[in-house]
């Protein structure tokens, strides 16, 4: 079903409205916090807390502590497709990940690199994402002046992993996309920068040299961009699903529970209804049975109540006892709803990826 009209749920408290975004992400050395509603076309972090005297160790120890990445979730009714072009300073790491949510497995093309090699996007307009490692490619060109994202991926294959070749473009002009700009504090000093646009897509997924993907008028893209000064160790939740209607509208949301001061005001949580953003309430993440069980999102006042169901596994673990990072990255099902402002999604069938991450690297 497509989003209704409904009636907001007793006590539920919204974030405010998405305002016109700023010409910088920092000014005078000051975040500008606040939620947007369009791209910031300038991404300068490291020139937060600069000072004359103090500028280059300054800038040195804040580009240490970022954690960078240009990501998109994409996919049809079969395919749900995670690729990343991931710099978190101490390592680099080129990803597309295939997930066949039928069969309920999943194909892996990923690789770590020397985080210099790669190319993070510091903006989104007339911008890329790239990184390569001998035949193995990733490149996220962003065009939202023009409405339009394209992702373009290639594997040779090797070693019993199939070739891979994944060509796509996503429309994020104002009739198909509506976005979410987030600047939102840590601390007075530090802050999380991340932007997410729901759109419709067309494009083809090569697996083997078969065509597998993607159906007409089925496809669906999600941009996440995202720089964050972290404080260590590095925690949050996320879950996010998403669907493309028989009417060809994309329907999905994203729901995080991180370090972020005053969740109320600052979060990122919201659901998209074609190129309609509603926003949400803070949430928490409850595992019951483990990373591999039942998550429960949830928030106080009832506006939100989803169950994820992992069905295919998915973790990224380093140090013994995973006491430099432990990343839980499950695909699978969803069932619940979402209340936003003034609208109610039912997500019963939804696809989608969750994470539960902890990093003090």
């Amino acid at each position: 079903m497509n989003g209704s009209q409904t009636s907001q749920p007793a006590g539920a408290v919204y974030p405010p409205a998405p305002t016109a975004p700023p010409s910088a992400l920092v000014t005078d050395g000051r975040y500008n916090f606040g939620t947007y509603d369009g791209p910031i076309p300038t991404i300068n972090p490291l020139d937060a807390g600069a000072r004359r005297i103090f500028d280059r160790p300054r800038r040195f120890a804040r580009n240490l502590r970022l954690k960078e990445w240009e990501a998109f979730q994409l996919g049809d009714d079969d395919w749900f497709v995670l690729g990343a072009v991931y710099n978190a300073k101490s390592v680099g790491l080129l990803q597309v990940l295939a997930v066949n949510k039928h069969e309920e497995t999943i194909t892996r093309w990923e690789t770590k690199v020397p985080a210099p090699t790669l190319a993070v996007a510091h903006g989104l307009l007339g911008t890329s994402s790239r990184g390569r490692v001998g035949e193995f490619r990733i490149d996220i060109g962003n065009h939202l002046e023009r409405g339009r994202l394209t992702v373009d991926a290639a594997h040779p294959g090797k070693r019993g992993l199939p070739a891979m070749g994944l060509h796509v473009r996503g429309d994020c002009g104002p009739d198909d996309a509506a976005n979410l700009v987030v600047v939102h504090p840590f601390s007075d000093d530090r802050a999380l920068y991340s932007h997410k646009v729901m759109m419709p897509m067309t494009g083809s997924l090569v697996i083997g040299g078969q065509q597998v993907g993607f159906a007409e008028d089925r496809g669906f893209l999600v941009l996440d961009d995202h720089h964050g000064d972290y404080p260590r160790p590095l925690r949050y939740d996320w879950v996010t699903g998403l669907r493309r209607t028989d009417l060809g509208q994309v329907e999905g949301f994203n729901l995080t529970a991180n370090q972020i001061r005053d969740p109320a005001v600052n979060n990122e949580n919201a659901l998209w209804i074609g190129n309609r953003l509603h926003r949400l309430p803070p949430v928490a993440v409850e595992r019951p049975d483990g990373p591999w069980g039942r998550w429960l999102i949830r928030d106080h006042d009832g506006a939100v109540d989803v169950v994820f169901h992992p069905a295919v596994r998915s973790t990224m673990h380093v140090g013994p006892g995973k006491i430099l990072a432990a990343y839980y990255a499950p695909y699978g099902w969803y069932e619940g709803t979402l209340n936003g402002d003034g609208v109610t999604l039912k997500v019963d069938g939804f696809f989608g990826v969750g994470e539960q991450k902890r990093i003090t690297v």
